[in-house]
């Protein structure tokens, strides 16, 4: 092979790594470090030893730009995201129900909604069935789950 194909041959792989990342797999990719790989290999067995310590150069120092730019540029598009300051998964609001009563609007076997000052809450029991129209008390607020039990009428 002669000193354009290996040229051709490592520009193929670093295209098949760059297009990785935006086709996510492990095929392309691992056939893009494959091609880059043979092209260096051959250039050194086909004595081209100043094209083999070329294509070891650029592929070395390509190898952290396209670590950077996936995370500066890609990053925002694709996998990474930077959590949000301030951000809460848990409704608060939720906290301020404990102890408060309510009437089941579906049946809860065991979970279901009830209404609790006019507003509708996804709700759990400990195991309970509990029928439509009942009175439940929240006994328990663990983030977003709401435990209810039944209350003697």
């Amino acid at each position: 092979m002669g000193s354009i194909g290996l040229i051709l041959l490592f520009i193929i792989g670093m295209g098949a790594v760059i297009t990785e990342m935006f086709v996510p797999g492990m095929i392309i990719g691992i056939c893009g470090v494959v091609c880059i790989i043979t092209s260096i290999v051959l250039s050194y067995q086909n004595n081209h030893t100043i094209l083999g310590h070329l294509l070891v150069g650029c592929g070395l120092f390509s190898a952290p730009v396209l670590l950077i730019l996936w995370y500066k540029i890609f990053s925002k598009t694709f996998a990474i995201y930077e959590s949000e300051e301030g951000f809460s998964s848990t409704n608060e609001s939720l906290k301020n129900l404990l102890s408060a009563e309510g009437t089941t609007l579906t049946p809860l076997h065991p979970s279901g909604i009830i209404l609790i000052n006019g507003e509708r809450v996804d709700v759990v029991t400990r195991g309970e069935m509990i029928d439509k129209n009942k009175k439940v008390k929240v006994i328990e607020v663990e983030g977003n789950r709401v435990v209810v039990k039944a209350v003697s009428s």
